[in-house]
């Protein structure tokens, strides 16, 4: 499996790309599109199946991704820690063998 093409190619100056890879499956692209984008410093949209295409006689999937912005950054932080806050409320709290007694 590789990343076959990258639209547009220089992706520094860019909040938005199209990634081709030519994985056996959508599954394995899909798993393909997310790495490059997390080594990258962007996210695959929540497609779930990515559209395929025919480049040089060979069949593609094409994902799109974005760079994530500071506001939704600053989201997925908030959101992370009301999930953190609620998996701790719902620990249960450890009885000692004194207050058994």
């Amino acid at each position: 499996m590789t990343i076959m093409d990258v639209d547009p190619q220089v992706t520094s100056d860019v909040n938005i790309v199209q990634v081709d890879s030519d994985a056996p499956d959508n599954r394995d692209a899909i798993l393909e599109i997310e790495q490059w984008a997390s080594e990258k410093g962007f996210v695959r949209t929540n497609e779930y199946w990515l559209r395929q295409i025919v480049k040089n006689g060979r069949r593609l999937f094409r994902g799109i991704c974005y760079r994530i912005s500071n506001e939704e950054q600053t989201a997925m932080r908030e959101d992370a820690k009301k999930i953190e806050e609620t998996v701790q409320s719902m620990q249960p709290k450890q009885v000692s063998v004194d207050d058994e007694g």
